[in-house]
């Protein structure tokens, strides 16, 4: 079996330790996910068979940071795991226990101290300040499906363009057959991959659904938080696979401003699985706590939406000022929430980059785009929304960043946006002067650098290595148990546990998209048994010419690393002297 440490931060003095619960040993079942002082490393190493050298996380994938407050105006900020429930109105049919995971409290002047809490998919699902509660109730309509913090929400999110959905002109003139096959498949085709988790079906017998949590950390000192998530395409039921990674990292940077990075791998094994829309971030506010929302313009003056916009609610970023608002009142002193998302900072070096045939991410300008869910209804039956309960309607002004950056299959990306709590006037100022902080582009990671981390199968077995990062030519390894059977393996397949059918729409085999769709396989998350635990790291598709190398079937036992197939790959893992 398979035991794992993660260090959180060596400054913190604090480990995270991941252990089976059916370890034989009765102490050490209780100590799942569990932190502990430094101080008991050296009575639990004999346990303890994977391990990371001090300092070296696998969340350390995100470029530093270059907005700095000074002391005397940053406020205080704490942490807490410890779940109380928040004073927000949520819809009804919502538990909020399951999607807490932490909770950071700025505590500044009235008008921009906050208290943010962070689900367990990667979003941010709650944000009070001087303003009540800022996200919306994740309302729907009754009798139909449920959306727990899985959209309206703080998120990355982002689509494969190339197979979302079936029903564009690609697919009009196919057979009738094949149509209503596809009409009547209880599969989702849509092809999207949330931050946050899955919608649920009215009568589904599963709650909620969050994308698995791989590893989390607090950094006191740089009053940072970070997680690792595998990303869940939303649909409970989806013939498609999620491949992406992400990686996030909410900062508060003191002053009423909160800063949000991304990073996100693509491990697809396919190479046509390429991520080109996204939302980075996708969001927006309750309309009952701020009801106004503006976009700055070049010049920094405030502007309506209305007749700013396209007809699909979007505009170029470089004609807006980098920034939007939305306050409570119209007044200078109206609390407030802006949203930084930058004027496309790198666009010319990245189009530039991409015509001489270098590495790139960005093929073309970026588009904000801003509207109000459900709007027609604010007319009729939600005419009364100012004065009917917070939590008895939708309550959502989306807004969305949609970069035109892509993710190709073996890329990682990252982006970084600011958020600021203050007053109208003072969130306004600290907006402008953060637009040229906004910050994206391709994350490489050198072999010759990136962490290392020891994995030992049991006592006397081999030890070897895996890469903390995602360096070119790797897979992640991922370590995961069956709940009903508490087999424990390490696989690159996500999916591995996860009740799968196959689906045979007929799509004829001059289609562009036969190759896709010829081996359909439906994926029944709601069905799944698997406890995603960790990230074991990333190892080698290919064997490496120089070093000890060996595949990872020749030292596993067939019980924790079944039989290789076309997810499930047999990779090369750097084998080390015997201590």
């Amino acid at each position: 079996m398979l035991y794992s440490v993660r260090l959180c931060d060596v400054s913190e003095c604090f480990l995270a330790v991941y252990l089976p619960v059916f370890s034989p040993n009765c102490e050490l079942m209780i100590l799942k996910r569990r932190l502990f002082s430094l101080a008991c490393f050296s009575v639990l190493a004999c346990a303890v068979c994977t391990t990371q050298s001090a300092g070296q996380s696998v969340l350390d994938v995100f470029p530093d940071s270059t907005v700095n407050v000074a002391p005397h105006p940053r406020g205080q900020t704490t942490f807490s795991a410890d779940f109380i429930p928040s004073e927000s109105l949520w819809d009804e049919r919502l538990d909020e226990r399951p999607v807490f995971l932490s909770e950071m409290a700025h505590a500044q002047d009235e008008s921009n101290s906050f208290k943010l809490r962070i689900g367990q998919g990667g979003q941010i699902y709650s944000l009070r300040g001087p303003f009540g509660e800022s996200v919306p109730p994740s309302w729907r309509s009754p009798g139909g499906k449920v959306s727990p913090w899985n959209d309206e929400v703080w998120q990355f999110v982002a689509v494969c363009s190339r197979y979302n959905g079936m029903d564009g002109r690609a697919y009009r003139k196919l057979p009738s057959e094949t149509l209503q096959r596809i009409k009547q498949s209880p599969f989702g085709d849509t092809f999207f991959i949330h931050n946050s988790g899955a919608y649920i079906p009215g009568d589904s017998a599963v709650k909620s659904l969050y994308c698995p949590l791989l590893a989390s950390a607090v950094n006191k000192k740089k009053r940072t938080f970070r997680m690792l998530n595998w990303g869940l395409v939303p649909q409970i039921k989806t013939i498609h696979r999620s491949p992406l990674l992400y990686y996030t990292q909410i900062r508060d940077a003191g002053d009423g401003v909160i800063e949000l990075t991304w990073a996100v791998h693509n491990f697809s094994v396919r190479d046509d699985i390429v991520f080109d829309h996204l939302n980075a971030p996708w969001g927006g506010t309750r309309i009952s706590s701020l009801p106004l929302r503006f976009v700055s313009a070049p010049d920094g003056k405030l502007l309506q939406r209305e007749g700013f916009l396209s007809e699909y609610g979007t505009v170029d970023v470089r004609d807006t000022g980098g920034w939007n608002i939305s306050c409570a009142t119209d007044d200078d002193d109206s609390p407030s929430l802006a949203l930084v998302y930058g004027r496309d900072r790198h666009l010319e070096t990245e189009l530039a980059r991409k015509t001489s045939g270098q590495p790139y991410c960005q093929f073309k300008h970026s588009l904000y785009r801003d509207w109000r869910a459900s709007e027609p209804f604010y007319k009729n039956k939600w005419k009364d929304w100012a004065t009917r309960p917070e939590n008895s309607f939708r309550n959502y002004d989306v807004c969305e960043i949609i970069p035109k950056i892509q993710i190709v299959p073996g890329s990682t990306i990252w982006f970084r946006s600011y958020l600021v709590v203050g007053n109208k006037r003072q969130a306004m100022q600290q907006a402008t002067q953060l637009v040229d902080q906004v910050d994206y582009g391709l994350l490489t990671f050198d072999p010759a650098t990136s962490p290392m981390m020891k994995v030992r199968l049991k006592k006397g077995a081999p030890v070897f290595e895996t890469f903390s990062q995602p360096v070119p030519g790797t897979k992640p390894l991922l370590r995961i148990r069956n709940t009903k059977t508490d087999q424990e393996i390490v696989t690159t397949d996500p999916y591995f546990f996860v009740k799968k059918e196959q689906v045979d729409f007929g799509l004829p085999v001059d289609h562009r998209d036969h190759d896709y769709y010829r081996e359909t396989v439906g994926y029944s998350m709601d069905q799944n048994s698997s406890d995603w635990q960790s990230l074991v790291g990333y190892a080698y598709e290919n064997k490496p010419a120089v070093g000890n190398w060996q595949r990872l079937s020749s030292l596993f036992d067939t019980d924790a690393f079944p039989k290789p197939d076309a997810f499930h790959l047999d990779l090369w893992v750097k084998i080390l002297p015997s201590e």
